[in-house]
């Protein structure tokens, strides 16, 4: 009963936010512009998916003592466990995703992703690389944040993959910093998260979309914790396979952190999602 509500809801929550989108393309406006607009519509909209998926996000900053972080734009690195993780990073930082043309192919999720203003890239060929990295270079040079998953493929949860560090290119001729940024599945229904539920949470391997969502659309709650770390000047670093190792390991270190001492009581209580 609680997959076909859930469904419901969230066929209503799509529609709307197909409709929302469609309109902001529909009007006249430079290329920045509508980007601007499609990121703040599915920012508003993963806010509200998050409720409709029960899904409880706890957001926490670090910073370095001293420094001030400025407001500006990034390009966002995450490890990457789950569809699940595109509402997660939309509902606290509105920015362009990018992702494969085969998900561009896949249905619906690839209408979704066009809708909401992202970058399609050919991972397995190297002949559009450089027309690629140009085009992420242009959106960051127009000052909107782009978040990229350098992993190149979601996972079983075991461990942050090794980086692919092609399309970081983009930040270092634009000057824009990384901004790391770590996503832990903490509790599915209140249980830690094991080799007993991770397959509900975790979309990865040969399963499909429509094979997982319903196990997703099953949970009662889930509960994510979203680190994001301090930039990452591209000044600093000589090649984009130092600022990829730098990156990978500040979210592989956060990964594998202990949790802050909760019990599975504290994970079953609500928790809210804050930014400082």
């Amino acid at each position: 009963m609680r997959i076909f509500f859930k469904s419901i809801a969230a066929f209503l929550f799509l529609a709307l936010y197909v409709l929302a989108a469609l309109g902001i393309m529909a009007l006249p406006a430079t290329r920045s512009r509508r980007l601007e607009r499609l990121t703040g519509n599915s920012s508003f909209f993963a806010r509200l998916g998050l409720r409709v998926l029960g899904i409880r996000v706890s957001s926490r900053r670090l910073k370095r003592k001293g420094i001030r972080q400025r407001r500006t734009n990034y390009l966002i690195i995450s490890n990457h466990l789950s569809y699940a993780d595109i509402l997660v990073i939309a509902s606290l930082m509105p920015s362009v995703f990018i992702t494969s043309v085969e998900l561009k192919q896949t249905f619906p999720l690839g209408l979704f992703a066009w809708l909401g203003g992202c970058l399609f890239v050919e991972r397995r060929s190297r002949a559009g690389l450089k027309r690629e990295i140009e085009e992420i270079a242009e959106v960051l040079s127009q000052g909107t944040s782009v978040t990229l998953f350098p992993e190149g493929t979601t996972s079983n949860g075991d461990t942050v993959r090794p980086f692919k560090n092609s399309l970081i290119t983009a930040a270092i001729t634009t000057g824009a910093s990384l901004l790391p940024v770590c996503i832990r599945y903490r509790a599915a229904n209140g249980h830690f998260v094991d080799l007993t539920n991770r397959d509900s949470l975790y979309y990865y391997g040969g399963t499909t979309f429509f094979q997982h969502l319903p196990r997703f659309l099953a949970l009662r709650s889930v509960d994510v914790e979203c680190v994001i770390m301090r930039p990452i000047s591209t000044h600093q670093h000589h090649s984009r396979k130092d600022l990829a190792t730098r990156a990978h390991q500040m979210i592989g270190t956060v990964y594998h952190e202990r949790p802050f001492g909760r019990t599975k009581s504290h994970l079953s209580q609500s928790t809210r999602s804050t930014q400082s």
